[in-house]
């Protein structure tokens, strides 16, 4: 916003001052408007910060491994175990194995066929039983004591469930797609159970739904409050009714759907899914609504790439989103977070976090964590937003690897991009854990190769603050009615405004705020003001 600074009283009148502030950034990411036009909240390039809900940008938490001993192949899979007497187990399938965890390192479950070594493992709790589907593997049983394959057998008989890619429990049924039957492939069956039996399924309980002139094959079975979704490779389906003589199925769309082995997620908003090379859909249970528009060049310019298949999930109100990205013809893995709060539409930041498999472990009453099997680090079952609100990454042993992070401002033009201006010393609202330095680059006139200047910026923090009740702060006798004591706790972030160098003449300005780089400490930034002098035109 430009604000008019008048001159004092009695003094000569000069050119007036203007200033344009910055004060949210809860616009997130966006790559595709013109880089003049971006919203005053919106960010061309940032990593590893997200928005807090005043709209101030903040380094992200880290990560923490839950396994201290790394598995001997990558994580394909991960699904939850959860029984009524309290067992709460992460499954996984890794290689040809497939494990559990209770609280840290992984047993194996060994009375199970081996699984086909890349083939990613879906699993569901029902009465009291975890259940596992592979495709081309006969299915199987944990029950927290002991482990068994299943049989394939549809007459009703019990100890059975069919092969297939995905299996759902839905309206008390176990439901299992994309089959595997007698040495052939069905991939637009969907297969129910008998009413609250896993191990008991019966012949004609199928449907074939949408086979199609190509044999579009179903990626998904997303549950979702009253229907079933099923997606395709281009199109989604809705199950409606609650026993064998009622189902029926209900097109949705034939015009989007979900790549294999993605994971639509349903949530509180609707359910989120990937499409083909356009990206996130959310189905609000009315309308499919596209929520990648801002950062679609990013796919179309090849920086997301699909080498392997997104990967989504939900939690703590967030969605994210794992996914291939090359940069410098380097491919790694990012972490693309979904925010359906902040703004009308909400708003994408851009992480590092190594993730494969995502997966939303929700034990009963207690909170969710969302667990990420990781890509570099092979083997390591993370907790992608940590509770503990961690300064840094930890993925093996007790190793702490530094989040580099920080975010550029949308280019500051003084609502006129030609008209050339004289910069004044910007202001910059930071909070702070500690005492750190902040590293400044400064780009000018819409060119971005280039650094116009850079500088640091020091911040003094406080990390403590006395609490009364905690220590001895005097001499009386602590069996006293008088005895009283002082402590030292942790302090919440600290509130600095900072002055900035002078930025010099230039027809627009753009900042990025980098994170402080020899030590691991919290910062945020919560807005920044830039005053400017207009030139005339000559």
């Amino acid at each position: 916003m430009g604000v008019a600074i008048a001159p004092p009283l009695g003094g000569t009148q000069q050119r007036t001052f203007k200033m344009e502030v910055l004060e949210s950034f809860s616009g997130g990411l966006n790559f595709r408007s013109d880089q003049f036009n971006l919203a005053e909240n919106e960010s061309p390039d940032l990593l590893n910060v997200v928005v807090d809900p005043r709209g101030g940008i903040r380094q992200r938490d880290g990560v923490d491994r839950r396994n201290t001993t790394a598995l001997s192949d990558d994580i394909k899979g991960i699904w939850g175990f959860h029984t009524d007497s309290g067992t709460n187990q992460v499954m996984v399938n890794y290689g040809t194995k497939v494990g559990y965890s209770a609280s840290s390192n992984f047993t194996e479950l060994t009375n199970i066929t081996a699984r086909t070594d890349g083939t990613r493992v879906y699993g569901i709790t029902m009465n009291n039983v975890a259940y596992g589907v592979s495709y081309d593997k006969v299915s199987f049983r944990w029950d927290g004591s002991t482990d068994a394959d299943l049989g394939t057998t549809l007459d009703g008989s019990a100890g059975n469930m069919p092969q297939a890619k995905y299996v759902a429990f839905w309206n008390n049924f176990a439901w299992v797609a994309h089959t595997y039957e007698s040495a052939t492939a069905y991939k637009s069956r969907v297969r129910w159970s008998n009413s609250n039996d896993p191990e008991k399924w019966t012949a004609n309980d199928y449907v074939d739904i949408d086979i199609g002139e190509h044999g579009d094959a179903i990626t998904a079975l997303v549950p979702h409050g009253d229907r079933l979704l099923v997606f395709k490779e281009n199109s989604v389906h809705a199950v409606y009714g609650w026993d064998s003589d009622s189902f029926q199925v209900v097109t949705l769309t034939n015009d989007l759907g979900s790549v294999a082995l993605s994971s639509p997620v349903s949530t509180p908003h609707g359910v989120y899914f990937w499409y083909g090379t356009e990206g996130v859909y959310l189905f609000d249970g009315e309308r499919f609504i596209w929520l990648f528009a801002k950062l679609v060049p990013a796919i179309d310019d090849v920086r997301i790439s699909f080498s392997s298949n997104p990967q989504l999930a939900w939690g703590n109100n967030k969605l994210f989103v794992s996914i291939d990205w090359t940069e410098s013809g380097s491919t790694t893995r990012r972490t693309l977070i979904y925010d359906p709060t902040l703004g009308d539409y909400g708003a994408w930041v851009s992480t590092d976090i190594d993730a494969g498999p995502l997966h939303t472990y929700r034990p009963p009453g207690s909170a969710s964590t969302v667990y990420a099997g990781c890509v570099a680090n092979t083997g390591i079952l993370v907790d992608v937003e940590d509770d503990q609100n961690r300064v840094t990454d930890r993925y093996v042993g007790s190793t702490e690897v530094h989040i580099s992070s920080y975010f550029t401002t949308r280019w500051v033009a003084g609502r006129n991009p030609i008209v050339k201006k004289r910069w004044g010393k910007p202001r910059m609202v930071v909070l702070a854990d500690a005492s750190m330095t902040l590293p400044i680059t400064v780009y000018k006139d819409y060119d971005k190769a280039e650094e116009a200047a850079s500088f640091d910026v020091s911040i003094t923090g406080r990390t403590s603050v006395s609490v009364w009740d905690t220590a001895k702060w005097d001499d009386a006798d602590s069996s006293s009615a008088y005895y009283a004591t002082w402590d030292a706790v942790a302090k919440d972030l600290v509130a600095d405004v900072k002055n900035l160098p002078t930025l010099g003449t230039a027809r627009a300005v753009s900042m990025k705020v980098s994170g402080p780089t020899g030590t691991n400490n919290v910062w945020e930034v919560n807005a920044l003001a830039f005053t400017y002098v207009p030139r005339r035109l000559r």
